[in-house]
């Protein structure tokens, strides 16, 4: 700081002139400011001092009388209506000047001249000229004179935008252009918004001190402040914009957003909250100019923030933004949403009350709605121009369900009646919202409704599911028939919205299932089968959709037409999934509801029928799959089924469906009789239809009493679709493969109950089906017969491997095998399927019929090996992987010996062949997927020498070939010639080297084959033949040792391996080697810089120690880091390294770490923080954290001590995770005993505590899980650091952080967040439930903390959730998991039932000697226990009141509550005692949990409920 210049006394009379001349002796601003602050004795530095005493300093010798003259001057240039006034305002020094003369003066010499400048409308005018985006507004209000700035604050006039300059000039000033005043806008507008907001902050801070009972300062500098509702809703709009624009620009690897706090809204609260409000306005809301100016602005920086929130990272911290969210929300509910709902029930309460049902409409809320309303329109003009939409426009559409969703939280609705109450006024809100977004329910749509508004509609929509908020079935109906597009506009091409009928669907369900009932005086719409129509849509769409949007323009006539909405939002695929798995299947599930799952099966066979039309032939040709045939509606039948129906409905719906599929023939025989078509006829469509319905079903039946009740009706349908597979007649009006499959559905269902034991049904049923089959899969496309087609083919296959699975177990049936297994592997491995289906098979039968091989010889089942594997070579990578992985697993686990012999021999076969068609990477596959045990000896040695041959001559798949070795050898394989000739390994390393592939990889696999292949023979090296091999291995070594220009990364590879594997100096003397690597480290090439690095990293250091090398390498290698690299530099430079340098720096960390390079530990750690802020390569960070753990672990116990505040005082936040795991891994090295000196031992019990006040501060999840795996390794690996106040800490911080006040971390790992606080929390009661003594109360608000998690909160209640558990986007909702309920289950089964060996002995034996009897601890633990369970089990009754559980959350949380309900039970008094605190609501709750208690244990003679 520059010393202060203070002027005597004496000079007071020179310095008024001095300051009166600035404005005329100096043009530039920032001069006449110097100049100003130089005279009245400020230090040249002022306005970079921030610290308060600093200032306090400086301010106490300044002369008042100078400062008020500077205040007034400052303010007169800053009310300047000119260009200086435009230039001052956007100048920061002024800004600062002013706040700093502020404090100088008192307030009663201050406040006047700031409320006679007008400063108000001086705040208004800085940031119109400076955050307005529109240029045309800011050029307006700046030419414009209608902003008076009179010395009388009580007369300045709003700004207007759009009016005429006013033609008063002062004398001596001209009036610039307002391009020439858009170039005087300030450099950097984020300095100048956090200055500015410096200024408010100190005026606001002296309106609201409260220093003793006189509070006329306070009031006068509100008086500053204080202006009338509509200048005060401007500076809040423009306010709110600045916001958003600043952190818009911000990037998201910068920290001046959190440094300036831009997302301080307090500020502009103050301003708004100290408005005057209008003398009309009852409410003192200002809603009307709130709304008119505010809503837009609100809304856009809402949604800005929440998009902030779910990104990664950020220039603001999590818990800033929800701070700024909430302050949003609070807004928009006290100015918006209050004053609405207020007028809505007092017109309601005004209104005679009327027999109808008709929805009120909240009309003052619409009128509120207008701006927003606005905005919409003007995005929905843009769309329909064919412009892309603005970012901020196309984000005020996702603020429609985000005020949903605010409406719903902001509603007093706790009991069922206050919600009943409220739904009126929840409707109606979502009618104003709807009609916001373009979507009206009072009339029809003219136009086809845009993807933003349906977007919107759709979002709101998913809001009310959230939280369960219904509206009425005639709004819902309203809403099906306007704006899902299946009936407006009118004489239009009509889009349908399948998500928005999805969403209204997953709303309320019963509305579209409920039986329709004929009324008087209702329309058709309402007459109409909702879910009948919806399916005629689908099927509609389903055939409408070959017909191209091109063709459908030009046919219609229209130019405004419109593709529909999955040509703009996804795929066809994306639009069949919507329709089957959000449309048709919970349709199906609210039939199930409704118990009248057979009016859905009627339904759905209704729309089969109707797509088997003779109209629609030519659609049905070109497609494959109807959306009615898909599976994924068989398999949702099957999970509901059984169930849903009696044994007698299943009988007659097959036996209905049997006889349907008989009447084909007939139809077949009158259609030749009638000279008609067969797909005319009723008969065809419905045999189709219930083909179809038949499969679903066989897949649906489970139970074993409902099949053997069908045999005769599965008998009949196994004739029937026999002759439809055999008969030529029915072939052209049935799906064959459909037949093939349904009869490997009925072969399931029939073969246990009665074919397994009838070899005569056998005979008569299944042999002439395998001929068939045969015959179908052996006929050639050029064949003159009946064409069979791939998916007939390929099902023939499936049902003739399906039926030989089942008969091989039998007697009698090899033949048959033998006979057909030849053609069906042919056709299999031939090229007569399509490729989709072809694979699918082939991996079919690798994984489930392979076994059917061992029926022939072993010569034909190699061949049968060898093809398969020579047919996967034409497969892709990851098809051929998947079915090696299927085959190998098949043959290991359930073939015979036959079969492992001759799938090994198929590998001799396909090694000793030309890798021209990828087969060797195929065997590499297979091989890599075995155990190398799974091999005999002889068979792995003639694989292994034959990949020998091919890696010495040189192969194109060398690295799958040298990874199948290294697999290979990880059992002892003495005689392979890799074990028994040294030069292969030298030899595999040259043509490593010569092909040019020494990756990283292939590197790898040479040093792992190498330190595989010694270890197996360096145990018995004295055995001749590895002294041999040794001998020879040895001198190939010495020879790349004493070439030190010539060694290749591979021989490198060599040498480290042999260095690793080696015990004894025997074959690589360690000096030969270092000299070599000291050498090669002066390397050019970076490659192999790195490489000679890791060889040194991988030194040991007892054998450097033991042939007395180390000291001497040590000082070497200082010489040589410091001559190539300042770490010290590196560490102090700020921003990134390119990935080379980080990983060249990594290496060098690890050898510093290694030989001990570094000064201090403290220095260590900062070169660690820094190679782990440069790298984001996982494997290096582990590498780096892995050599420091190892540097850190022989230090002395002080010492580690002492490192602990370098690693918690972290200023750099990027750093504070890394540091924490750091100091995990420095606990973990501790000794688990308390020393005796005192002071050590203090600093031993305050870790933990320290480590709980930083957990409690933590807002990132990293930071989380490493401080929490910290205070996890204390509790459980180091329990004697942990003393009876820390395991306090423990609970108190575990407590906060399911407190609705815990650190805003991110709920995108909610559910590991929740499973790690219940993983700590048990591991307390397991390890240190002794040190608890009896106090479960400490444990008590944990317990209850993390059961309201589980809970989904009322929305009036979701503010009390941790900020983890809290919604960010209302469609979106945060949830725990049904694995979280089972982990809290844990938690409280080892509370009310712990283990024997969480009790300690000291307490065992405590117990033994007060009594002379035999004592359970356990027993004993669970009544000491049950004395703190009652408030949790009265928290529960009262959290079921005030929120609800996810069905499969409560399932797996029941459990639990059992055993605490089972624990509390053995003291009647306590739960009489709990019964009694409890609230009327409650009292029930708790009745229905005993009983439903009673119902799993039984009834127990302790009743506890109050009875």
């Amino acid at each position: 700081m520059a010393p202060i210049k203070p002027a005597s006394k004496n000079d007071t009379a020179l310095t008024r002139p001095r300051l009166q001349a600035i404005n005329q002796d100096f043009s530039d601003l920032d001069e006449q400011i110097r100049q100003a602050t130089h005279i009245i004795g400020l230090p040249d530095d002022w306005n970079t001092i921030q610290e308060q005493e600093a200032r306090a300093e400086i301010v106490r010798p300044l002369v008042r009388a100078r400062a008020e003259w500077v205040l007034r001057w400052m303010l007169e240039k800053l009310k300047d209506e000119t260009d200086m006034g435009w230039t001052t305002r956007g100048n920061t020094t002024a800004w600062q000047l002013m706040e700093w003369m502020i404090h100088v003066l008192p307030v009663s010499r201050s406040a006047p001249h700031l409320r006679d400048a007008g400063f108000p409308s001086i705040l208004e005018r800085t940031l119109v000229e400076n955050f307005d985006k529109d240029d045309s507004i800011r050029q307006s209000a700046a030419g414009s004179g209608d902003m008076h700035m009179s010395d009388d604050s009580r007369s300045a006039e709003p700004i207007h935008t759009g009016s005429q300059p006013s033609k008063k000039r002062k004398r001596g000033t001209a009036e610039a252009s307002p391009s020439k005043r858009a170039a005087l806008g300030p450099v950097n507008r984020d300095r100048l918004f956090h200055v500015v907001g410096i200024a408010i902050k100190s005026i606001t801070a002296m309106a609201t001190s409260n220093s003793g009972d006189d509070t006329t300062q306070a009031e006068l500098m509100k008086m500053i402040l204080r202006t009338e509702s509509a200048q005060a809703s401007r500076i809040l709009k423009f306010w709110l914009a600045a916001v958003r624009q600043i952190s818009e620009n911000l990037s998201a690897s910068s920290t001046e957003g959190a440094n300036l706090d831009i997302l301080n809204l307090s500020l502009a609260l103050e301003v708004w909250d100290l408005r005057t409000v209008d003398a009309k306005d009852e409410t003192g809301a200002s809603a009307e100019e709130f709304n008119t100016e505010c809503l837009v602005p609100a809304l856009a920086l809402l949604e800005h923030l929440k998009a902030l929130r779910n990104r990664e990272k950020i220039p603001f911290s999590f818990d800033a933004i929800d701070r700024a969210v909430t302050a949003l929300d609070k807004l928009l509910a006290r100015h918006l949403l209050a004053p609405s709902r207020a007028a809505f029930f007092a017109d309601a309460s005004a209104e005679p009350t009327t027999g109808g049902s008709k929805s009120r409409d909240a009309k003052v809320l619409a009128g509120h709605l207008e701006p927003l309303r606005a905005k919409l329109l003007q995005a929905a003009q843009i769309e329909d121009d064919g412009d892309a939409l603005p970012d901020e426009l196309s984000s005020l559409f996702n603020a429609v369900p985000h005020l949903l969703d605010l409406a719903i939280r902001a509603s007093p609705s706790r009991t069922a009646r206050s919600r009943s109450i409220e739904k009126p006024w929840l409707q109606a809100v979502f009618t104003a919202l709807a009609e916001c977004a373009g979507c009206s329910l009072i009339s029809p749509p003219e136009f086809v409704n845009r993807r933003t508004a349906v977007a919107a509609l759709s979002g709101a929509i998913r809001v009310l599911q959230v939280h369960e908020v219904s509206l009425s079935s005639d709004l819902v109906k309203t809403l099906f028939w306007y704006h899902c597009g299946v009936k407006y506009p009118e004489r239009q091409v009509q889009q349908v919205h399948w998500p928005l009928i999805a969403s209204l669907i997953e709303l309320d369900p019963s509305v579209f299932v409920a039986e329709q009932r004929s009324k008087p005086r209702t329309s058709q719409e309402q007459q109409t089968d909702l879910a009948e129509f919806i399916f005629q849509q689908i099927s509609a769409a389903e055939f409408d959709r070959s017909e191209s949007s091109a063709e459908k323009r030009a046919n219609a006539g229209n130019p405004k037409n419109y593709p529909s909405a999955f040509d703009i939002e996804g795929s066809i695929d994306e639009e069949r999934a919507v329709i089957l798995n959000r449309i048709i299947i919970p349709l199906m599930s609210a039939f199930v509801r409704n118990r009248n799952l057979l009016g859905f099966i009627r339904r759905w066979d209704e729309q089969l029928v109707k797509s088997y039309r003779h109209s629609n032939r030519k659609a049905l040709q070109e497609r494959q799959d109807l959306i009615w045939e898909d599976r994924v509606l068989s398999s949702a039948l099957s999970e509901v089924f059984d169930q849903s129906l009696t044994q007698g409905q299943i009988t007659t719906l097959i036996q209905e469906h049997v006889e349907r599929l008989g009447q084909l023939g007939n139809g077949i025989e009158t259609a030749s009789k009638e000279k008609v078509k067969v797909r005319k006829l009723a008969a065809y469509k419905n045999a189709a239809s219930s083909a179809v319905l038949v499969s679903a079903i066989l897949q649906s039946i489970q139970s074993d009493d409902t099949i053997l009740a069908l045999k005769p009706d599965l008998h009949a349908l196994f004739l029937t679709y026999s002759a439809w597979v055999q008969e030529d007649r029915y072939k052209p009006y049935t799906r064959v493969e459909r037949s093939w499959f349904t009869l490997c559905q009925i072969l399931a269902r029939l073969w246990p109950v009665e074919l397994h034991a009838s070899s005569v049904l056998q005979q008569s049923l299944l042999h002439p089906l395998l001929e068939q089959a045969i015959k179908d899969m052996s006929v050639d496309r050029k064949n003159n017969g009946p064409s069979v087609d791939s998916a007939e083919r390929a099902a023939a296959i499936l049902f003739w491997l399906n039926t030989c699975d089942r008969l091989q177990t039998l007697p009698d049936s090899q033949d048959v095998i033998r006979t057909g297994l030849p053609k069906a592997t042919e056709c299999l491995l031939a090229n007569k399927l399509e490729p989709g289906q072809h694979d699918k098979v082939v991996e079919l039968f690798c994984a489930y019929f392979i076994n059917l091989l061992e029926h022939i010889d072993a010569d034909a089942c190699r061949e049968s090996l060898y093809a398969i594997l020579s047919r996967l070579s034409g497969f892709d990578d990851v098809t051929s992987d998947l079915i090696c992985k299927s085959l190998s697993h098949s043959i290991v686990e359930h073939g015979s010996s036959l079969m492992q012999n001759a799938y090994s021999a198929a590998f001799l076969e396909a090694l000793g062949e030309d890798d021209e068609s990828n087969m060797h990477r195929i065997v590499g596959d297979a091989i890599v997927n075995l155990h190398p045990s799974a091999f005999s000896r002889d068979q792995r040695q003639s694989i292994m020498d034959r990949i020998t041959e091919l890696l010495n001559v040189g192969n194109a798949n060398t690295v799958g070939l040298l990874s199948v070795l290294a697999h290979l050898q990880q059992v002892p394989n003495a005689t392979a010639r890799i074990s028994t000739d040294a030069g292969i390994i030298f030899n595999i390393a040259e043509q490593l080297h010569r092909q040019k592939l020494e990756s990283n990889t292939a590197l790898q696999l040479l040093r792992e084959l190498v330190q595989k292949t010694l270890g197996h023979i360096i145990p018995n090296q004295n055995q001749a033949q590895n002294k041999e091999f040794f001998i020879d291995f040895a001198g190939k070594l010495l020879s790349i040792t004493k070439a030190v220009g010539q060694c290749s990364p591979a021989r490198l590879s060599i040498l480290r391996a042999t260095a690793l594997a080696q015990k004894q100096n025997t074959s690589l003397h360690v000096e030969r080697y270092v000299e070599l690597l000291k050498k090669s480290l002066g390397s050019d090439d970076i490659a192999s810089l790195q490489g000679f690095l890791d060889a040194f990293n991988e030194l040991s250091i007892p054998a450097l120690e033991e042939a007395k090398q180390f000291s001497r390498i040590q000082t070497w290698l200082r010489t040589w880091v410091k001559e190539n690299m300042d770490l010290d530099e590196y560490i102090d430079t700020p921003g990134e390294s390119p990935l080379l340098l980080a990983q060249y720096v990594a290496r060098l960390h690890a050898l510093v770490a290694k030989f001990k390079l570094y000064p201090d530990a403290k220095w260590l750690i900062k070169l660690t923080l820094k190679v782990l802020q440069e790298s984001s390569i996982r494997d290096i960070q582990d590498t780096v954290y892995a050599t420091l753990g190892e540097a850190l672990s022989p230090l002395p116990f002080y010492e580690k001590l002492d490192l602990v505040p370098a690693l918690t005082d972290i200023e750099e936040p990027r750093n504070r995770a890394a540091s924490y795991r750091i100091l995990n891994d420095l606990i973990t090295t501790l000794d688990d005993k308390v020393v005796a000196n005192v002071e050590l031992k203090d600093k031993q019990l305050a870790l933990l505590p320290r480590i709980c006040v930083l957990l409690a501060e933590s807002p990132e999840y990293e930071c989380f899980n490493a401080l929490l795996n910290c205070i996890n390794t204390i509790l459980n690996d180091k329990p004697l650091l942990a003393s009876q106040y820390s395991v306090e800490c423990v609970f108190s911080v575990l407590v906060k952080l399911t407190s609705q006040s815990s650190p805003a971390l991110s709920s995108r790992h909610a559910s590991d967040i929740f499973s790690r606080l219940c993983h700590t929390g048990r591991l307390i009661l397991l390890v240190h439930r002794g040190r608890l003594g009896g106090r479960f109360h400490l444990l008590l608000p944990l317990l209850q903390g993390l059961l309201f998690c589980l809970f989904i909160p009322n929305a009036s209640r979701s503010g009390a959730l941790p900020a983890w558990l809290r919604t960010v986007t209302a469609a979106d909702p945060v949830r725990l998991l049904p694995a979280n309920g089972a982990q809290f289950t844990r938690l409280l089964s080892t509370l009310c039932n712990p283990p024997q060996s969480s009790i300690t002995k000291a307490h065992q034996h405590h117990q033994s000697r007060k009594s002379k009897d035999l004592n359970d601890p356990v027993k004993a633990a669970r009544e000491k226990a049950s004395s703190f369970l009652y408030p949790f089990l009265a928290s529960f009754c009262r959290y079921q009141l005030n929120g609800r559980l996810d069905v499969r959350v409560r399932e797996k949380l029941m459990p639990g509550i059992w055993e605490v309900v089972g624990t509390a039970s053995l003291h009647r008094e306590g739960l009489d005692a709990m019964f009694c605190g409890l609230g009327r609501s409650e009292r029930d709750v708790w009745r229905g949990l005993w009983e439903e208690w009673e119902g799993v244990y039984g009834r127990r003679l302790v009743v506890g409920h109050g009875e």
